[in-house]
């Protein structure tokens, strides 16, 4: 297929760069309008410069996705299939490595369309997913089903410390963690002290979100209060509690790990681990405990090699190949909160290399704030292994990502700088003028999910509460609560760090940068 690319004199280097990375299957030629800038184009300045060119030499002739009006009156006048590419030509290898470019449009930017499209097939195949769970080998949570064999991967989502939360506080928690994907509510006490009045209650308390409700404790009172008070799932079955409370679990999916509070004693090593789980595991049905969930326990990155992530990842491994028919458990919390990476990268490997053992449930805690949206984040790199498998494809191009602070292609552009008077800018802020009007302090409030700003001044002390920096200084400039210009765009820059810190959970404080890249230590 012979292609004519348009583009404008400012991006022809760019534009002509991208094409030599497309696909060989398209011959593609780029041909410069008249003007600076493509997307400053119109349908009749596009039928005006393609009227001197050969267009029965080309199959297609792909414009600018920035142009903003229709090219339908262009293919009208000129008889040939005029359609828009992406707003970036970056993005145009990939564009004709994964979509037809006869089924673009004349209206919609390639990229947006293409957008569109692979996030109708994720919600199709995500769709198609689910109603297949029920008909593959399963066990059932509350009449959740978990596939022995995932996908689809479910998501247990741990509340701690629920003995130190009101029940205000509870149900925040639980009903952000549902928002965010989870499939399992678990519910963490404090150790080693028996609370079962707090279990029953808060069990009881998340009752009407419609989710299964998991205990996780050894306490044998916690266990059966918990249970007693309709708990879906037990979390922590192990030497020394199952012939307590195996009376009360025996129709309750259970987690069983290589532990025997007994001894105080937790396996490390990939042997130990499995002898000890299938000897709880033995005890378990011995007792009559049928619906058991197996979770060798993922221990923490550990780079003497002896007893850390990859040794407790080969645990799962063997222990998925000697028994197929026990669903797996993987908590993730004890790598994501014991390394200082960013949870959404680490959480999506973990949860892929789940997916490839088979592990049909994955609990994550969100004990920290570098670990907060963990729930969501494991969620969507779940959903993202669940297309994979169905594309038979690596985790990449599925219609939705865990790319939050990087991207996955440059985009390029250039200025118009003929005529231009060029100014070095200053390495100092600058600062500002006092502004007569007042002063700000500006906060982020994580739980509330706003943007909070302070006016103190002539006019009073007024808070202004906002979901983004937009809206914020629009109450500003309305209420004339600025009258400096130094001052404005020094709240523009403020009120926008904060912005990304609401969006990405970051720490904001005011005056302070959002990202500090980190250097290697240089020894040399």
């Amino acid at each position: 297929m012979k292609i004519l690319l348009l583009t404008g004199r400012l991006a022809e280097p760019i534009v002509r760069r991208a094409a030599r990375n497309c696909p060989s299957k398209y011959e593609i030629e780029v041909s410069v309008m008249p003007l600076s800038v493509a997307s400053l184009a119109t349908p009749q300045s596009i039928i005006s410069h393609l009227r001197s060119v050969r267009l029965e030499d080309y199959d297609l002739v792909m414009v600018s996705g920035a142009i903003q009006e229709s090219m339908k009156p262009v293919m009208d006048a000129l008889g040939i299939n005029v359609v828009k590419g992406p707003k970036h030509a970056s993005d145009l290898p990939a564009i004709l490595s994964l979509y037809d470019p006869r089924k673009l449009s004349p209206d919609i930017p390639a990229d947006i369309l293409l957008t569109k499209e692979m996030i109708r097939y994720a919600e199709e195949a995500i769709r198609e997913i689910e109603l297949a769970a029920s008909s593959k080998p399963h066990i059932k949570v509350n009449g959740l089903p978990v596939p022995i064999d995932p996908p689809p991967i479910r998501i247990v989502s741990e509340i701690p410390d629920v003995h130190l939360l009101s029940e205000e506080d509870l149900m925040m928690a639980a009903e952000r963690r549902v928002k965010e994907g989870a499939d399992i509510l678990a519910l963490g006490f404090q150790a080693g002290v028996a609370n079962a009045e707090k279990v029953r209650r808060s069990v009881k308390l998340l009752e009407d979100l419609n989710v299964p409700i998991a205990v996780d404790s050894i306490i044998p009172s916690e266990i059966i209060a918990g249970v007693e008070a309709g708990a879906s799932m037990i979390m922590s079955l192990e030497a020394g509690n199952i012939e307590k409370v195996a009376d009360k679990v025996k129709h309750t999916p259970a987690v069983i790990i290589p532990y025997d509070s007994r001894m105080d004693y937790a396996a490390r090593t990939v042997k130990d681990k499995l002898r000890l789980l299938e000897r709880n595991m033995e005890s378990a049905y011995k007792h009559g405990v049928k619906n058991l969930i197996a979770d060798p326990i993922l221990e923490p990155i550990d780079p003497s090699g002896s007893a850390g992530t990859f040794q407790s990842l080969m645990a799962y491994n063997r222990l998925k190949h000697k028994m197929p028919d026990v669903p797996l458990l993987m908590g993730l919390c004890n790598v994501s909160e014991l390394i200082d990476a960013d949870s959404h990268g680490v959480n999506a490997i973990l949860t892929l290399l789940a997916a490839e053992i088979g592990v049909s449930l994955l609990l994550v805690v969100e004990r920290s704030i570098k670990t907060i949206r963990s729930t969501a984040e494991t969620k969507i790199a779940a959903q993202m292994a669940a297309i994979a498998y169905k594309k038979e494809a690596p985790p990449k191009d599925l219609g939705l990502n865990l790319l939050i602070l990087k991207d996955k292609r440059k985009v390029e552009s250039r200025l118009d700088l003929c005529g231009s008077t060029i100014i070095e800018a200053s390495r100092g802020d600058g600062g500002y003028v006092q502004d007569p009007m007042g002063f700000y302090t500006i906060n982020v409030s994580h739980e509330e999910g706003v943007i909070e700003a302070l006016y103190k001044g002539c006019k009073g002390k007024i808070l202004i509460k906002g979901e983004t920096a937009r809206s914020i200084y629009g109450e500003i400039l309305k209420r004339g609560l600025v009258s400096e210009l130094s001052h404005a765009f020094y709240l523009g820059v403020e009120l926008g760090r904060a912005e990304e810190a609401l969006r990405i959970g970051k720490n904001y404080v005011q005056e302070e940068n959002l990202l500090e890249l980190p250097k290697p230590i240089n020894v040399k």
